[in-house]
């Protein structure tokens, strides 16, 4: 393919300078009026079937044909476009068909010249499914973007946004598409809406998401190397590797989510679920032992609240520094490996901090303006 007939987006100037339009010609707007969503994405996994798939991308498009019994169907059910381009007007299958056999064989055309069907159009002959199937394609591509050139479309974000709480901050966020998403203390996240999916990178922190339900397009949460997917649904999900704990925790408290490795291969190996179970990813994203956790253990950091269960006491204030300054040192292993349970309001820290003589054998001393925690036995 040469400069003059690469792939141009729908709506983007071509690069002789003419503006190619928004929308296909007539016909290609009735066809595309009687597709539905599944429909509209099976015959684009038709067109790139056809083209051949890589391992990643065939384990894509198992994994979209198995989320839903329609996909399936609406697969199957591509065979019926040709029905559809035999009731277009002569002259518009004909243009669709014309513009396909220029696109694949390469020559140098722009969409201005794309042949039109002479005034007296041979008798029609039905298309193959292979000959249907470009032809219904060709309705993406009678902008002159072709298939790239719609993928191109198809790829640019319809919205852009980063979010980022300071320490002790929370933010909630009420997203274009009717989501919602909740920030805790110290957290970054980058959303990106496109016409095909939706997608959050959250790069440090924790967040709960209550995600519109929307079949067409899924919605992915990625945090280090872990990919979250959930189509509606409310649940959490956590990566704090600044404090030393790189896995990724995801938890549900309505719903049903896909937790897997963040790269395409690896849906096979992905685990779902349900409400009230949590699990833990490694850095990998390769997830550990499904956990039981109460729904309304969910996210407890929304009413400024944190319960720790058995763990170490080095751990526990790490994690209370995020939200603010506890102003305690650990400086001797032992102390610092300590178990902690408890329950803390975040808004009262110092009351937990002063409350340790009380429950480990420890003691808290003044040291050059800062209280250390230390050994009782000392």
């Amino acid at each position: 393919m040469n400069d003059r007939t690469r792939p141009t987006a729908p709506g983007m100037p071509a690069r002789d300078g003419a503006r190619i339009p928004d929308r296909p010609d007539t016909a290609g707007e009735e066809l595309l009026e009687e597709l539905s969503p599944a429909e509209f994405e099976a015959l684009r996994w038709s067109v790139r079937l056809g083209d051949g798939l890589d391992a990643a991308e065939r384990a894509e498009f198992e994994a979209w044909r198995r989320a839903d019994p329609a996909h399936q169907a609406a697969y199957d059910e591509m065979t019926g476009v040709s029905a559809a381009i035999d009731a277009m007007p002569a002259a518009g299958a004909a243009r669709l068909q014309a513009r396909v056999a220029i696109d694949r064989a390469g020559e140098s055309a722009t969409h201005a010249a794309v042949p039109v069907a002479p005034a007296t159009p041979p008798a029609p002959r039905r298309p193959t499914r292979r000959r249907a199937l470009a032809a219904a394609a060709a309705v993406f591509a009678a902008a002159g973007g072709g298939w790239f050139g719609w993928e191109a479309w198809r790829s640019e974000p319809v919205f852009e946004q980063r979010y980022q709480t300071q320490r002790g901050q929370q933010l909630d966020v009420a997203l274009p598409d009717g989501s919602q998403m909740r920030l805790d203390t110290a957290t970054t996240a980058e959303v990106s809406l496109y016409r095909g999916r939706r997608e959050v990178r959250l790069a440090e922190g924790q967040a709960m998401f209550t995600v519109q339900s929307d079949k067409v397009r899924p919605f992915d949460v990625r945090a280090g190397g872990t990919r979250v997917t959930v189509v509606g649904t409310r649940f959490s999900v956590r990566y704090t590797p600044s404090i030393g704990r790189p896995e990724v925790q995801v938890a549900v408290q309505e719903g049903r989510v896909r937790v897997a490795a963040a790269g395409n291969d690896a849906v096979q190996n992905a685990i779902e679920l349900a409400p009230g179970e949590t699990v833990a990813a490694d850095a990998q994203g390769r997830p550990g032992p499904v956990a039981r956790i109460a729904p309304e253990g969910v996210a407890a950091w929304r009413s400024n609240r944190l319960s720790f269960d058995n763990l170490p006491l080095s751990a526990v204030l790490a994690e209370l520094g995020r939200y603010g300054d506890v102003g305690i040192a650990v400086h001797d292993p032992a102390v610092a490996a300590l178990p902690v349970t408890a329950s803390v309001d975040l808004q009262r820290m110092g009351d937990f901090v002063r409350s340790l003589p009380q429950v480990l054998p420890v003691r808290l001393e003044r040291r050059q303006g800062t209280t250390e925690i230390v050994s009782a036995k000392r």
